[in-house]
This record gives structure tokens, C-alpha cells and sequence, in this order.
């Protein structure tokens, strides 16, 4: 059993074994299609005004049942990798979470006072949550013919997972700007395409093991799933935000991206959002199963006992199916703050805290403290994210931008040194970018001084003041004046001390 456990996690590891939240982009002021899904409100004063994503992906996993002992990805030999190992000590229950996205076409557009957009995304997420640690031990370090008084006590022990495809919209609006300050609101509105969901829950298992005898007095779970399938289910999700920001300047003539302000953004000296992510639910109705045990019994050889036959015989089940299984998305709440160090250098600290229980059918996000350092241009931008994963596990990343082109890991480690791995990550999009209103590009048309005729002279009206011109004998006379000058050499000589001059023959009126 435990070699075809660590081969199983090993399995899931290495499929979805890719990133969380894309924190080293997610707060980027020139990343609006990674940005909009941690504060849908960034469309709003993006300072790229249009971004187009092609293709991206991000992937992550991590866990602290499982590890690669001293690995490194550059590995001098191939013999120095070694198996996959276990790890059972520790005072924390065990867990593996794992989330893998495609992103599809998107677009994210920022003019004026308002943020829009559409995007396409294919989600997977799983998760295995609340494994006691005698459990672990039990299954995977002990031989059964040998365990004598172990006692077996589980709560809420709860494996899931779901896939599902998103179609959505963006769309903020500045909703207050005075002096120095800012308040943007935004949202994404989203219509679901089940695929499938998997979900089980042993809410409480009660029993102690001595020898051959094994006597449940207390257990209750559940388990609801589908089988696989395009558009088994459908379902509505939506996003919101809010962010405000203390700029450095005032902001009554300001309109992002816009002719009317010189497509001039304004920098903030700091800026503090919080949003809902993932509120919505999925409803399954195409080939599901709902199944649901309760109650004790005593087994008194269950070596040679055939434990699902018992099962049904002594416990209290219930099942059905084709009947519809309400999954809820893996709703959280996130809260950011960046600071502006000055010479293009910010900091940031995100968190995000998941608000579904276990005994919730559907997936739960997983909780994270972040901070992150970051130096962004117009071209390029890198950033080194420090991450609390469940905020114990520490995880050092490192992302990068060149234009659209995102590439970043929210474990970094492995490329550098040997350690013992409990994760990775990677995240990258590609696409276009028009970070300057066209508008704002056109050249500006040359300044002519307007002319005017004063009693048979000539005069340029530069800097609204009148100049000295000549006729074409050398005669002049100042404006309001009276008199002439005789000669071209004093007339220029006059004319150099006041300044420019025009030597033409003038139209007399």
C-alpha cells in the first residue's frame, strides 16, 4: 500500500505539479490580464491601455506529505535523483493541493475613467485535506499484521476536486477622485461549464484496532462525483473588488490613457485593495452519484473480511443518482497593499483566506500570506515573491516581464540549490500589449506667429511682444513710436540688441 500511495502522489505531483496566484505579477500596474483576478478593480487605471493574452498557463502543487529529498533541477548526475520520500513526523495534519489553469484569450482594456475586458479559462483544482498523522502512520509505515491498540480518530478528512471552464466579462469604473486620492470599484461576471466533480468527507471515524478486531463506534462520510464529461454541469461566478490609492499628484484633470491628460499616468504612493474571489457555484446534473454512510459495528477478523459488504449490511447507507450535485467554487477573500519606494521599485503584501469549510462540497482555495519586491518599467519588470503557503510553508519565487511575454515560479529553490522539495510552480502568458494611446503619438502641428500691419510696417507677434522690422531701405519704426533710423548698419545694430528681426518689404495698407 505504500509503495502504490507514493507512486500515486508522485503521479498527481508531477501532472499538476505547476502556480498558486501568480504573485509575482498579480500586482503589476503594466499586467492587467494576470492583475484582474485578484482585484478585478486594476482594470480600471492600468497603465497599459490595451493587453491582449494569447496563451498562458499556471500551475502549481504543493504538499507536506511527500518530497524529493535533495533535489535540485540542474543535477549533476542522474544518479544523484533519488525517490520520492515520505514524511510522517510533524505536529500538522497532512494535505496536498494542486491547481492547474489554461488561459485563453483575453483582453483588458483601460481608458478614461473605466476598465473592460472578456477572458477564457480552463480550471482544475484538487485537494486532500486533515490526514491525521497516526493515519499516515498507520497506512504507510506499519505493517497491519503486526498493529496492536491503535486507536483511529478523523475529522473532516475530505478529498475533492473539480474542472471547469470560465467565460467572462471585466469591467470598473473610478468611482471617486479628489486631491490626491482615488477609489476604483470593479468586477468579473462569469458563466461556468462543469466538467466534473469528485468529492468525499469523513466527517467523523471512531475506532480502535487491537489484533485481528477492528470496532467502529462512530462513522459518518459522504461522496459525491460524476463521471467526466463536457458540459455535465453549469454554473454563474462573480469577482469583486475595490482599491484606493494616494497618488503623488492631483488628479481632478486625470483620465488613464487619454488624450486628455497626455496619456501621462500618475504615480501613487501607495495603493490598498480587497476583493472576493470565486463566489458561485456549479450545479452537476449528468451522470452523478450521491452516497452517504453512518453508523458502528464490530469487525471481528477484518484481514479476511470483506469490508464493503459490511458496510452495506451493518451501516446505514443511502444512495442515488442522475441527481443534481451543487459544487461551490473555492470562494476567498484576498487583501493587497503596495507601496511605492521610488526610482520604479515597489512593495507588496498580498493575503488570501479561504471562506468555504470542509464540509462544503466543491474545492477550497488555499490560504497565503505574501510579500514580494518588484522593479517595473514600461518593457520589463521582476519580482522576487515571499510566500506563506497555509501561512507556515515558505516558499521563495521569482517572475519576470518583457512586454506581455510573463514568466515567472513560485519556487525558485529547486533551480538553484538541493533541498528537499515539497512543491513547484510555474506560471507564463504571451501576448500583445499597446501601452500608449495612439491618439497621444500624433505629431504636434508647428507654431506660426501670427503677423500684423502697423502703419505700413510688418511686425512678429512672438511671446506677444511686437518686434523691430525694416523696410527694404533700412527705415523702420518702433510700434507706438515716432521717428525713423537711417542706414542699415545702425538699424541692425539696433535691431540685434532687442532681438530677433525681419528684413522685408512691407505692404502698405
Amino acid at each position: 500500500m505504500r509503495k502504490i500511495f507514493i507512486v500515486f502522489i508522485s503521479f498527481v505531483s508531477s501532472f499538476s505539479a505547476l502556480s498558486q496566484e501568480k504573485l509575482g505579477m498579480a500586482n503589476s500596474n503594466y499586467s492587467s490580464v494576470n492583475s484582474i483576478f485578484l482585484n478585478p478593480s486594476s482594470s480600471v487605471d492600468s497603465r497599459t491601455l490595451l493587453q491582449f493574452n494569447l496563451i498562458g498557463a499556471n500551475i502549481y502543487m504543493m504538499n507536506n506529505l511527500v518530497y524529493m529529498p535533495k533535489f535540485r533541477v540542474w543535477m549533476d548526475k542522474s544518479s544523484d535523483l533519488q525517490d520520492p520520500k515520505l514524511n510522517t513526523s510533524g505536529p500538522f495534519k497532512k494535505f496536498l493541493y494542486s491547481k492547474t489553469e489554461i488561459n485563453g484569450p483575453t483582453l483588458v482594456v483601460s481608458n478614461r475613467e473605466i476598465g473592460y475586458g472578456f477572458f477564457i479559462r480552463g480550471r482544475v483544482e484538487a485537494s486532500v485535506n486533515n490526514i491525521p498523522v497516526e493515519l499516515t502512520n498507520l497506512l504507510l509505515e506499519q505493517k497491519i499484521d503486526t498493529v496492536t491498540n491503535i486507536d483511529i480518530d478523523i475529522k473532516n478528512t475530505r478529498i475533492s476536486q473539480m474542472a471547469w471552464v470560465e467565460y467572462g466579462v471585466n469591467f470598473g469604473k473610478m468611482y471617486f477622485k479628489h486631491g490626491n486620492k482615488m477609489i476604483t470599484v470593479g468586477g468579473n461576471a462569469k458563466y461556468l461549464t462543469g466538467i466534473n466533480i469528485a468529492y468525499g468527507n469523513v466527517f467523523r471515524l471512531n475506532a480502535e484496532v487491537n489484533d485481528t478486531k477492528l470496532d467502529i463506534a462512530n462513522l459518518r462520510a459522504k461522496i459525491r462525483y460524476n463521471e467526466p464529461g463536457w458540459n455535465t454541469g453549469k454554473g454563474i461566478g462573480v469577482d469583486f473588488g475595490i482599491t484606493y490609492k494616494k497618488t503623488l499628484k492631483y488628479l481632478e484633470n486625470y483620465y488613464a490613457n487619454s488624450p486628455k491628460s497626455n496619456c501621462k499616468y500618475i504615480d501613487y504612493k501607495y495603493k490598498i485593495g480587497i476583493s472576493i474571489l470565486d463566489l458561485g457555484a456549479i450545479r452537476f446534473t449528468q451522470n452523478t452519484f450521491k452516497g452517504d454512510v453512518s453508523g458502528s459495528t464490530l469487525i471481528t477478523d477484518f484481514k479476511h473480511t470483506d469490508l464493503d459488504s459490511v458496510i452495506r449490511s451493518d451501516f446505514n447507507v443511502t444512495q442515488q443518482k442522475n441527481q443534481p450535485i451543487m459544487a461551490c467554487l473555492p470562494t476567498a477573500f484576498s487583501a493587497q497593499a503596495d507601496f511605492n519606494l521610488g526610482h520604479h521599485f515597489y512593495f507588496n503584501a498580498s493575503a488570501v483566506q479561504c471562506l468555504t469549510t470542509s464540509r462544503i462540497i466543491g474545492v477550497q482555495r488555499t490560504n497565503l500570506l505574501s510579500a514580494a519586491i518588484r522593479y517595473e518599467r514600461r518593457n520589463f519588470e521582476v519580482a522576487i515573491p515571499l510566500t506563506l503557503h497555509r501561512y507556515i510553508y515558505p516558499q521563495l519565487g521569482f517572475a519576470f516581464r518583457f512586454r506581455t511575454f510573463v514568466l515567472g515560479l513560485d519556487n525558485v529553490l529547486p533551480l538553484v540549490v538541493k533541498s528537499n522539495t515539497y512543491g513547484a510552480s510555474v506560471y507564463f502568458n504571451l501576448g500583445i500589449s499597446i501601452f500608449k494611446n495612439p491618439a497621444c503619438k500624433a505629431s504636434k502641428p508647428r507654431y506660426n506667429a501670427p503677423k500684423k500691419n502697423y502703419e505700413g510696417y510688418t511686425f512678429l507677434n512672438l511671446k506677444d511682444k511686437p518686434k523691430r522690422t525694416v523696410t527694404g531701405d533700412g527705415k523702420g519704426e518702433a510700434p507706438g513710436g515716432s521717428g525713423t533710423t537711417k542706414g542699415k548698419k545702425s538699424s541692425k545694430k539696433k535691431g540685434k540688441k532687442k532681438g530677433i528681426f525681419k528684413s522685408r518689404r512691407s505692404k502698405k495698407l
